[in-house]
């Protein structure tokens, strides 16, 4: 009777590993960027109005008014149209009260003729967003009078503008010499930091910044942010609840928040946190990817498709969110709609990172062999070193009975990771597929030693050992495969059976 364990195959798995917690992958996609640098604008009478007028809740304009000041004064006729476009009875309170205060300056001297018009040109240029010509008469003005603070702190914020932060960095720092307190230039300076990745720099001023201004929710958001990157999340957290009790408008403080409880592996506190984003901001895009991210690592993969649906009508070309939807579908055993999705990646996007192997995956599943071996072989020309990619395609070749490329795909993959138990299946596989049993009994031998060693291990070792004639060995691992199996292998079981019947017969006599 012939002896083969040719049909156990494909009884390995064709894909790589699992896939690590989505939301790490992707948690730099969800990042937005710090808010940008603040100027000296105190809030107009004409502003106030604007945006009364176009529903912008009376909360939100206070935080705006206790951040910036205000710039004119609440006379009875004022009140009378605050109400008229229906400002709060608080808004109107805090405008008396602050229309009382003039705006922060730091501390400058008197100003000479020539200096009060180059300032006046520099406030224009920045206006238009001319920083080159604000640089020269800010410039300017300050060979003349190195000790005006509001020359420097405009100097900075125009360096800024042209992209240059080391030198914004030295103008906001002159500042504080002049003005230590003074709340934008340590808001601008802390943001700065953060903007250059230099969170513990960022923490002393963005500290003092919500020690200044302690009703500034702007101050306590990028504070909490610098906390953030700090690495200390609760202190992080404080800072984020503490900006969004005195801006509860603010939506990006609720995603923040979820970023935060996202990077803490706390996906529930994070869904809950993008979706009181989504209530603020219906269209704030990172916030629907975040709701995603958060429901799969849920398992709520309904919801998590949902949400990716959703982040897809407002960021249509997002490839790699894409990708993530169809690792979803992949999860959901749905693969040939995730196939079809990395498809229509692969025919915008052919190089996205991790494209060609999620193609290999999805074919291999399908048992697509032709186009498995097609997308990992491209998938391994980018990651030659990727262990599972050879094994992966390793087992493509072994199903195609391509036996001696899988050998040597399986034999590559030992090399990059000499601990995988599937590679060192394979290559055992392959050996015996190529009658080199000789060679294969070493490999099964070892892997029979495991206790978590497969069935399917001791059968085709009693087939190797039977092939050569060792009849003792081939009976043993025949009868360990019987005790095992259990009925889960119907063919080899019966072909098991009698092969152990003969080799009795044989052995007594």
């Amino acid at each position: 009777m012939a002896v083969t364990a040719g049909s156990l195959v494909l009884l390995l798995a064709p894909v790589r590993a699992a896939y690590t917690m989505p939301g790490l992958l992707t948690i730099a996609t969800l990042r937005l960027p710090a808010s940008g640098e603040e100027k000296e604008a105190p809030l107009s009478q004409e502003q106030t109005f604007k945006m009364l007028q176009a529903g912008v809740p009376s909360m939100q304009i206070e935080a705006f008014a206790r951040d910036d000041g205000i710039d004119f004064a609440v006379t009875p006729t004022v009140e009378r149209d605050l109400r008229k476009y229906g400002a709060s009875e608080s808004l109107i309170l805090l405008l008396k009260k602050l229309s009382a205060a003039p705006p922060e300056q730091p501390p400058s001297p008197a100003v000479s003729t020539e200096n009060s018009d180059l300032l006046r040109q520099a406030d224009d240029a920045l206006t238009r967003k001319d920083y080159s010509e604000a640089v020269k008469a800010l410039k300017t003005v300050i060979a003349r009078q190195p000790d005006m603070g509001a020359a420097w702190f405009d100097l900075g914020f125009a360096y800024n503008g042209l992209h240059e932060p080391d030198e914004a960095v030295k103008a906001y720092q002159k500042t504080l010499e002049l003005a230590p307190d003074h709340f934008l230039a340590h808001l601008n300076l802390g943001v700065l930091f953060l903007e250059q990745k230099q969170p513990q720099a960022a923490l002393e001023h963005l500290q003092k910044a919500t020690t200044l201004k302690p009703e500034s929710a702007r101050a306590h958001l990028n504070y909490a942010r610098a906390l953030a990157q700090s690495q200390q999340p609760d202190a992080a957290r404080k800072e984020y609840q503490e900006a969004s009790r005195l801006d509860p408008h603010l939506a990006i403080v609720q995603f923040e928040l979820g970023q935060l409880d996202l990077q803490q592996k706390q996906p529930a506190e994070a869904l809950t946190a993008f979706q009181k984003a989504l209530l603020l901001d219906p269209k704030l895009a990172p916030a629907e990817l975040g709701s995603a991210l958060a429901a799969e690592y849920l398992n709520d993969n309904a919801q998590a498709i949902a949400h990716f649906e959703n982040y897809f009508t407002l960021q249509p070309n997002d490839m790699g969110a894409r990708l993530q939807l169809g690792r979803l579908y992949i999860k959901q055993k749905d693969t040939e709609k995730a196939r079809d999705i990395f498809e229509s990646i692969y025919r915008v996007k052919p190089d996205l990172p991790g494209l060609t192997a999620e193609l290999g995956d999805a074919n291999a599943l399908m048992k697509n062999l032709p186009d498995a071996e097609k997308y990992y072989r491209l998938a391994i020309s980018s990651q030659p070193n990727d262990a599972d990619l050879h094994r992966a395609l390793g087992q493509i070749l072994l199903n195609e009975q391509k036996f001696p490329e899988a050998e040597k795909e399986f034999r590559t993959a030992l090399q990059l990771n000499s601990h995988s138990r599937d590679s060192a299946i394979g290559l055992a596989f392959s050996l015996n597929s190529q009658k080199r049993y000789q060679e294969a009994i070493p490999l099964f031998e070892e892997l029979a030693k495991s206790p978590e060693a497969e069935p399917t291990v001791f059968f085709v070792l009693a087939t190797c050992y039977d092939h050569l004639q060792a009849r003792k060995e081939a009976l043993a691992n025949y009868e360990l495969f019987l005790k095992m199996s259990k009925g889960k292998y119907p063919d080899q079981e019966w072909q098991a059976t009698q092969r152990t019947k003969l080799i009795r017969r044989e052995l007594s006599k």
